[in-house]
């Protein structure tokens, strides 16, 4: 081997051999940048018509031997326009490189962070500056990305602080994979998984997605690979796009440290409730009563109830509350209790939480290092109370010329992330499932003739929840808030370190080795207390599981660059990738709490590592490796010719020997037909067509191909006998199995138009995947329930648009820039096999996400209304409601039929607007939060008249118009909470204002008598208004919200939490 890698060290260097003349002269200078007037190290200095050149050294200085009847140099730069310079009698050539107007001689950052200009790449990549970054009210950065990429869709659980965030690029291509995209910092993959111990119906919906522990002000930039053609290089972890983030590291020949300071306030709250109704008061069928519902008399006619707690069918809630009968009396007279319309539930309960953002950037640099530290606080209070947030994050970018060839590049990060939060979960009908109480439900249904404020929340004898419901059978939210808890506490280290070191100016190595590692603390604090609805509530449950997740990754990379002539230049690498991650958790979950408020293992009756919701094990380890080999070749003809060719070889522990090795090629071509043919036009300055094509694949998760023996090491522990169990998963392995396999064809066209006025890209994609990785049933009787298999065949295809231009820029220094991003994309189920009709992808087998083949992918399946042959209508039963059809029904698509976003920018004399309008068109929208609340009546009505009577619209089952009247409470209650989920399913189109800031940078001449050197202040909001345009009036309902969690589900909300407004001010100083 070694001599091999001589052998290929040599026959490189001997290829970089410059020509030599025998006749020739020496010329020297410094090549310098407009921008800042600095030598630019690195600059390539090219004799004309000939093989012969050099590079610029740390200085910006050269010298290059000329060969005799040569008289021109080209002097060039990535990102800057490129000189020619007539030698002469000169001897000393000093030049002066200009910033490219043109956008698409932009330098971007690339696969394994390869930094090239945009007009060779021959794929869609995306930049977005610190500038969009820097300072918001969202701390998550996937957040802070809504809106300002075209083909990016993200959507949250809820707006509580910490919540988990989804990111899709180019729509869903896997039923059980991960559809999220790589992260890379710093050129290292960074982990944004989960870690949920639960699913969407057993607590999952309060999980943090790992975003939340980067910096966005820590983030020089970002750039976002959305098709395989440029993702190759990173194989199978590439397959969902890239978002690659470079951290800061200072700028180099800065002589002086600057110090910049940044100090945000927000308010944080509680954007999409619903408007409550004041006239209807708790009850049904115009009488009261303490239900959920809103379907009783008049709130304004004097009417006085006995009160709830003496009224309560529990005995110890009767006898806790002496005050609330006469004299005092327990079983006599109950107090009266006013029926009338208290304060709204939500006001009362919901809070103006308040958001601190501290940062601090120490940057400074000598001739040949740069640096950045940086310190980040935040402080964050959520609107929903017992939600905090707070994060702290330290931050150190180094760039280092060791040598003149030798160069280091070390960024490192520790984070820790504190979260708390009452426990949230998915709600149907009359509250939560799985026993696991959701504060979002409980506040939300509660009548307005019920003072959430004014009534107790606690049992003074036995501090047990008590609420307003005869049987007690909910908790009560400001109970909830105060002794339901789940935390998280997680201390995150990051390290990215290359070194490069060139051989010759054109030949250069590079190493670099990252660590991405964290360890989790989660925990579920549920005091005893709880209502009877599962054994765990009720007796109090403790639940914390240590978590360990850690990514070691290494690459080795060989680079070479070659010109040959003026008019043809080459670059290749070679390189070597090696990941290994393992994760591991240890839990313990115990139930029967003796002293109240106790959070030990120890003041519990018993303990099991089985979690008593999900049933799972607590206790497990997993590892993978991935080990790959890459290159990549790039062709350059006359600067306007582009030819491109990657190819990836992966190996991977994750399934049998005879399928871990898979090849992934890739190519792309990109052509600038403005610069062949010498436009020299003001109408098209720069004009690009590009055509990519690359593939990928999708491993299954480790142990997927083998049977597994689960053993709980302390499966159960009474008195101190503890039984240990052991049992075989219900999945049987599948050693056939073999990873998804995909494939992309990308087209676009790029323009920079009317002297920089105007760019725009346009994208037209299609994706293919085939060999989805399912869970298949087989019969019980084998002593196993299904096995994971390979079937089917999912395609997109999509559009995606982004435009720039500038309607207006003056002398006096007025600017009017605007954006639109706009994309759309078609996912469809081409074929299934292994004799299967559809898979369930997200939910539940009776309604949730499906693949039918000819069907769009995730299409919304449930329960319909039975339709009249003739006429298509909804047949009524005699009951007056509508039947429910026999089988499961398609209720929409719940993909956007597309999405676009408007994004404006005015400057004038040191003063900032900025506005992004959003819009979404279409996508289903099944959603519980909208038809609970109708269903209960509590919303504030239309004109309607509950006390008259309704006829549902449709035929009766003897094909004859609908005449059969129902009250107000069986049309709303049994129509929207019945047995059919059609009334359920919305348009979810939406226009929105996502942000909206206005900033001011104050003059210079007014810093020049204070110790700053730059000052500015600012203010900024997100989420400031919205409208869905096709749900009921009232409800304020945000699309924005994602019920079944982080995942594959799509169009689904079960209660989980409005989303959230943010507004407040920055001031920044710098000295």
């Amino acid at each position: 081997m070694r001599k091999a890698l001589l052998f290929v060290v040599a026959l490189f260097t001997m290829t970089l051999s410059y020509e030599v003349s025998a006749q020739q002269r020496v010329i020297t200078g410094t090549v310098i940048s407009d921008e800042d007037g600095l030598g630019l190290p690195g600059a390539t200095v090219l004799v004309k018509g000939t093989t012969v050149g050099t590079t610029t050294d740390l200085d910006g200085n050269y010298s290059i031997s000329v060969p005799a009847g040569s008289n021109v140099l080209i002097f060039s730069f990535v990102g800057l326009v490129s000189k020619e310079e007539a030698i002469g009698n000169r001897t000393v050539i000093n030049v002066t490189l200009t910033t490219d107007a043109a956008q698409l001689s932009e330098v971007v950052v690339t696969a394994i962070g390869i930094e090239r200009e945009k007009k060779a790449l021959g794929y869609a990549v995306t930049s977005v500056g610190n500038e969009q970054l820097e300072n918001r009210p969202e701390q998550d950065v996937a957040r802070v990305l809504q809106g300002k990429v075209p083909g990016v869709n993200i959507t949250s659980t809820n707006g509580m602080s910490g919540s988990g965030t989804n990111m899709v690029i180019r729509g869903y291509s896997s039923a059980t994979g991960s559809n999220q995209p790589l992260f890379v910092v710093d050129g290292v993959p960074f982990n944004t998984s989960t870690n949920n111990q639960n699913g969407f119906t057993t607590g999952g919906a309060t999980t943090s997605s790992r975003f939340l522990d980067i910096d966005p002000n820590n983030i020089e930039a970002i750039s976002v690979l959305k098709g395989l053609s440029a993702t190759v290089l990173y194989g199978d972890q590439g397959r969902n796009g890239v978002i690659l983030i470079t951290t800061k590291s200072g700028a180099s020949k800065r002589k002086a440290a600057e110090v910049t300071i940044n100090q945000s306030v927000f308010t944080n709250e509680a954007a999409s409730l619903p408007t409550y109704g004041q006239v209807y008061g708790n009850g049904f069928q115009q009488a009261p009563g303490f239900f959920f519902s809103n379907f009783g008399p008049r709130m304004d006619e004097g009417r006085t109830v006995n009160h709830p707690y003496a009224t309560s069918s529990v005995q110890k809630v009767r006898e806790a509350f002496p005050q609330f009968w006469v004299d005092g009396i327990v079983g006599g007279t109950p107090v009266q209790y006013e029926y009338k319309a208290y304060a709204d539930p939500s006001e009362i309960f919901f809070r103006t939480g308040l958001i601190s953002n501290t940062s601090v950037q120490v940057a400074g640099g000598s001739d040949k290092t740069s640096f950045n530290a940086s310190f980040g606080y935040t402080d964050e209070e959520g609107f929903t109370p017992g939600n905090e947030l707070k994060k702290y994050n330290f931050g150190l970018g180094v760039n280092s010329a060791v040598s003149d060839k030798l160069s280091v590049r070390s960024s490192f990060t520790f984070a820790i992330t504190d979260l708390q939060s009452p426990p949230v979960n998915a709600a149907f009908g009359s509250g939560p499932s799985g026993g696991i109480p959701s504060v979002f439900a409980h506040v939300l249904y509660t009548p307005r003739s019920v003072d959430l404020g004014g009534l107790p929340f606690e049992n003074p004898i036995d501090r047990s929840s008590v609420y307003y419901r005869g049987g007690n059978d909910i908790v009560n939210p400001n109970w909830l808030v105060r002794y339901y808890q789940n935390t998280s506490d997680v201390q995150r280290f990051f390290n990215s370190t290359a070194v490069n070191y060139d051989l010759t100016d054109d030949f250069s190595i590079t190493y670099r080795i990252g660590l991405d590692t964290y360890t989790e603390l989660q925990e579920l604090r549920y005091n005893r207390g709880g209502p009877s609805s599962s054994l765990a509530t009720t007796s109090g449950y403790y639940r914390s599981v240590n978590v360990t997740n850690s990514i070691w990754n290494q690459d080795l990379i060989i680079n070479w660059k070659k010109q040959f002539s003026d008019k043809f230049g080459m670059s290749a690498l070679i390189g070597g990738n090696s990941r290994y991650d393992t994760y591991s958790q240890n839990g313990v979950a115990s139930q029967g709490q003796l002293a109240f408020g106790l959070f030990r293992h120890s003041n519990f009756t018993n303990s099991s590592s089985n979690d008593a919701y999900s049933g799972g094990g607590l206790n497990f380890t997993q590892e993978e490796r991935r080990m790959g080999i890459y290159a990549n070749v790039t062709l350059d003809y006359s600067n306007y010719l582009f030819f491109n060719l990657s190819a990836r070889n992966d190996w991977t522990s994750t399934v049998e020997p005879e399928n871990r090795r898979i090849l992934y090629p890739g190519a792309s071509v990109s052509f600038l037909p403005s610069t062949a043919f010498n436009w020299n036009s003001s109408t098209i300055n720069d004009l690009k067509l590009r055509l990519g094509y690359g593939t990928s694949a999708g491993f299954p998760s480790p142990y997927r191909t083998r049977n597994i023996l689960n053993q709980s090491a302390r499966a159960f522990d009474r008195d101190g006998a503890v039984t240990q169990t052991h049992s075989v998963s219900n999945l049987l392995g599948n050693p056939n199995l073999k990873p998804e396999l995909h494939e992309e064809t990308e087209f676009g066209i790029e323009a920079v138009m009317f002297n920089n006025k105007l760019k725009f890209d346009i994208s037209l994609y299609q994706k293919n995947t085939r060999d989805l990785i399912t869970q298949a049933p087989i019969d019980p009787s084998t002593g196993f329930t299904s096995t994971a298999i390979n079937i089917g065949k999912i395609r997109n295809r999509g559009i995606e648009f982004q435009a720039t231009v500038t309607p207006v820029s003056t002398a006096s220094g007025f600017a009017w820039n605007s954006t639109i991003n706009w994309g759309l994309y078609r996912s469809k189920t081409i074929e299934l096999g292994g004799g299967l009709e559809e898979i369930v992808v997200a939910g539940f087998t009776t309604l949730g996400n499906f693949a039918i083949p000819g069907q769009p992918f995730n299409i919304i399946k449930g329960v319909g209304f039975e339709r009249d042959e003739q006429t298509g209508q909804p047949i009524v039963l005699s009951n007056g409601l509508y039947k429910p059809s026999a089988e499961l029904k398609v209720l929409g698509d719940p993909n956007p039929a597309w999405t676009g976003s408007w994004i404006n920018s005015f400057t004038y004399k040191g003063f900032t607007l900025n506005a992004m309008m959003e819009y979404r068109h279409k996508g289903a929208i099944f959603s519980n939060t909208v038809t609970a609340t109708l269903a209960r009546g509590v919303t504030k009505d239309p004109v309607i008249d509950r006390e008259l009577t309704f006829i549902m619209p449709g035929v009766k089952e003897d094909g004859t118009p609908n005449d059969i009247q129902i009250t107000a409470s069986d049309y709303f209650f049994a129509g929207y909470q019945g047995a059919t989920d059609e009334p359920n399913v919305f348009d979810g189109s939406m226009i929105r204002l996502r942000e909206l800031s206005l900033g001011y940078q104050i003059p210079s001449n007014l810093m020049s008598k204070t110790p700053f050197k730059r000052a500015s202040i600012a203010l900024s909001g997100t989420n400031l208004w919205f409208l869905a345009l096709n749900f009921p009036p009232n409800m304020n309902y945000d699309v924005d919200v994602l019920g079944t969690g982080v995942g594959n589900g799509l169009g689904f909300d079960f209660v989980t939490g409005p989303s959230s407004r943010r507004f407040g001010g920055t001031v920044t100083l710098t000295f």
